[in-house]
């Protein structure tokens, strides 16, 4: 086993270097708070209605809160615009109502969407630290039609996701003078810790103005020089003796669902499929969670986000969708992505347990899968092998925080099947040193076994490649195993016992009003492999050093932030062989109407393919290539309701299944359009085309249509068109038989699905999909499946 002493004792002896002598005290706190207005929220009784009138009487004895500093993009100034909270509890309820003046109610953007997707528009909302050990926040945010926005900020891991989805009522109004919204959160909810006193909680009361500038507006003052927000924000005391009940919620679900195939034949094959599921949700105490589920729908009904996936040699990544995993997902996040829960595809059942006691955080989930899916990393590509048989996984997370500026933590994951088995041990830390400054590392440990005939999967090697590998003046004699071509996929998997591997990572970062850098090291070694996680290359060591300077505009100004960044990173293997050395530089420019502009040149040096595919080395076995790419990124929202963005490419690109250099022109565009309050639609576009030696390689186009007719807060009805165009020229393909390539290949897969959500897991989805193709044997496309289905959830809450 390989163990990276030298790397550890760099970064610890930098940690020690930096650290003020101070910073071991457990007492010690550097992240104190800017904002040291204590808000104390009153207790009121009898019964509430969430409608946006503010009609109770009860509103008269809230707490009333001012949200009149602008925070970003301007330096903590008075805000335009009037808007006042309105804070109190009642019975297990958290409730808030935002008054939001507007001098033009034409300009408020305010368009009915489905959870989540209203970014861009005007919301209010709150941020809530319910431990207030700033490490983490829920947030809570409503447009002016209710529709609602919520997720976790997480200070350790520095990520802000909306994966996480609770159940709470608002509801958004648009007057005369501005929009009123009202929110009623109810504490069983909440993760926090009961006692017989006062919660005392970090709180933020925020709006977003978007206008010719997006104005962040908040309670609080935020220090452009502290990169901890959640660090900042104010303290609230209310809730005397909260309980949480017994937040208990169970949730049957069925779905039905009738699809054709198309066989060999060109004969329609039926099946029918009905599968009924239950998914418990239970607070054993305060702070631990159990979820379990038996049998469930694991299918998402939305389809992933259209990406193109040509010239490109590593897996790709697609977000996490399924409520089981979704909950408290944040508490298996690391440095490293080790959890990554989209390679568990079709379970039987799961169960995971959360919770936090005082300063311990710790997350563990165990679930089977029926078919093992396992990506094998490199460090020129990465492939997916199957394992046939049912497979179990586990994981479990724990931190500890020393105080609020010292955070340690262990994880380990484990995959295991009929002669297979993977798992990782790992242990990392972060020290927030100042309030500009952290220090991150982790180390992990891997132990893996091969089922002996996993190598045969990637054997199947197309005959004049395989001659020509093994023609190269650099290949072995010996070339063959059996039936088997030798290549990087065999190779890594060809393993006669079990085997062992590191990965590590230790970063220090800077950043203040002014300046951000940042320095990196990682390593992850030949034998390392991470078979729960989403890490796709080993065999890999780089060095990263990058850093930006930032410079503002005065109020009023056309733009508001200039930004210099650039960066160098070296990438070796385990031998020391050079992977790539790549130098980075770009302008970024924040101005009026949302606007934002990103102009950048790359000048890179790597490794094309290897050319004697029987063995893994870098030198003599592979050539080394010089990019120069320039690309630019501009987005804006120029009218109400209408979003655009283009991003283009172009320069010197590698032609990896070719092995040679080639010319890269590449445009993707997004646009978003608001037609009006109910009908929205959106276009992704991506073209992609690759010359060498004067001669066309592949033209890519990509297209993503989705239109959604939203009836209201809880209903919508959205076509979505997905189609992949791709035309190759088999005569520019250099060790391939043009009758082997592909000349022209379409796909196209089409969805209509109508939705209706009482709450996120209360649900009535019904739809119908199909997939079609065409190749060189069909010049039209042909459906080769279709399918109708239809789900149903409820949650009863106790």
């Amino acid at each position: 086993m390989y163990f990276p002493i030298k790397p550890i004792i760099l970064s610890l002896t930098l940690i020690l270097l930096l650290m003020p002598p101070l910073v071991f005290s457990a007492t010690l706190q550097i992240s104190t708070k800017i904002n040291n207005e204590i808000i104390e929220i009153p207790k009121i009784s009898g019964e509430m209605v969430i409608d946006a009138s503010l009609n109770e009487p009860q509103w008269q004895s809230a707490k009333k809160v001012f949200i009149n500093n602008v925070t970003r993009p301007h330096d903590n100034i008075p805000s335009p615009v009037h808007t006042e909270a309105l804070l109190m509890e009642s019975e297990g309820y958290f409730y808030l109502a935002f008054i939001a003046k507007d001098p033009d109610i034409e300009s408020i953007r305010a368009f009915l969407k489905d959870r989540d997707k209203s970014w861009g528009d005007d919301l209010v909302g709150i941020k809530i630290d319910t431990y207030n050990d700033q490490r983490s926040a829920y947030r809570f945010l409503v447009n002016p039609l209710g529709v609602q926005i919520d997720g976790i900020e997480s200070e350790i891991t520095q990520k802000e996701s909306d994966a996480w989805d609770g159940i709470w009522e608002s509801a958004g109004k648009i007057v005369p003078d501005g929009f009123i919204v009202e929110m009623a959160l109810p504490l069983r909810m909440l993760n926090f810790q009961e006692s017989a006193g006062k919660q005392v909680w970090g709180l933020e009361l925020l709006r977003y103005y978007p206008r010719d500038e997006n104005l962040r507006l908040s309670n609080i003052h935020l220090d452009r020089g502290n990169s901890c927000e959640i660090c900042q924000i104010a303290t609230a005391s209310g809730f005397e003796g909260a309980k949480q009940g017994s937040n208990f919620t169970v949730t049957p679900s069925v779905v039905l669902g009738a699809t054709q195939d198309r066989d060999d034949n060109n004969e329609w094959q039926d099946n029918h499929n009905t599968e009924a599921s239950l998914d418990l949700r239970w607070g054993i105490t305060p702070d631990w969670l159990l979820n379990a589920t038996i049998n469930p729908d694991f299918s998402t009904v939305e389809a992933d986000n259209a990406q193109l996936n040509i010239n490109n040699t590593f897996a790709l990544f697609n977000r996490e969708k399924r409520p089981f995993f979704l909950d408290n997902q944040d508490y298996f996040d690391s440095d490293y992505n080790v959890v990554y829960t989209r390679n568990i595809n079709a379970p039987n059942y799961g169960a995971k347990l959360t919770g936090r006691e005082n300063n311990h955080a710790f997350g563990l989930f165990i679930t089977d899968d029926q078919n093992t899916n396992i990506l094998i990393p490199g460090n020129r590509s990465s492939s997916v092998a199957l394992i046939d048989g049912e497979s179990k996984a586990a994981a479990l997370r724990y931190r500890y925080s020393v105080n609020n500026d010292i955070t340690l933590g262990w994880i380990s994951t484990l995959r295991t099947a009929e002669d297979y088995s993977n798992n990782v041990n790992g242990i990392d830390a972060r020290f927030r040193l100042t309030t500009e400054d952290v220090v991150k590392f982790q180390t992990l440990f891997s132990s893996t076994e091969y089922p002996d005939d996993l190598f045969k999967q990637f054997c199947n090697v197309d005959e004049e490649e395989a001659q020509a590998s093994c023609a190269t003046p650099e290949s072995n004699d010996d070339c063959e195993f059996g039936d088997c071509i030798y290549n990087e996929n065999v190779l890594r998997t060809l393993k006669e016992d079990s085997f062992s591997g590191n990965a590590f990572k230790a970063g220090y970062y800077h950043n203040d009003s002014d300046w951000y850098y940042r320095v990196i090291y990682e390593r992850q070694n030949a034998g390392f492999r991470g078979d729960l996680g989403f890490m796709s290359r080993v065999d890999h060591n780089r060095f990263s050093i990058g850093g930006d300077r930032k410079w503002y505009a005065e109020p009023g100004n056309w733009w508001s932030q200039f930004k210099i960044y650039s960066d160098w990173d070296i990438t070796h293997n385990d031998d020391n062989e050079l992977i790539e050395k790549e130098f980075d530089i770009n302008a970024q420019l924040n101005a009026r109407y949302s606007s934002y502009f990103k102009l950048g040149f790359t000048h890179r040096e790597s490794v094309g393919s290897r050319l004697d595919k029987s063995n893994l080395f870098i030198d003599n076995n592979t050539t080394l290539f010089t990019e120069n790419q320039f690309f630019l990124f501009a987005e804006t929202k120029p009218l109400l309701g209408f979003y655009l963005n283009a991003n283009l490419t172009w320069g010197d690109k590698i032609d990896y299944r070719n092995n040679r250099l080639g010319k890269i022109s590449r445009v993707s565009s997004n646009i978003n359009w608001n037609i009006n309050k109910h009908l929205e639609i959106k276009l992704n576009q991506t073209f992609s085309q690759l010359n060498a030696d004067g001669e066309n390689v592949f033209i890519a186009r990509l297209t993503d249509l989705r239109t959604t007719y939203q009836f209201n807060v809880q209903s919508f009805l959205r076509l979505s068109f997905i189609l992949n165009n791709t035309s190759r020229n088999p005569a520019n393909y250099l060790y391939s038989a043009p009758e082997d390539v592909s000349r022209h290949s379409k796909n196209l897969s089409t969805e209509l699905l109508y939705a209706y959500k009482i709450n996120p897991q209360t649900v009535f989805y019904f739809g119908y999909s199909d997939r079609h193709y065409s190749d060189e044997t069909i010049r039209d496309l042909l459906q080769e499946q279709r399918s109708l289905f239809m789900k149903f959830s409820y949650a009863w809450l106790k």
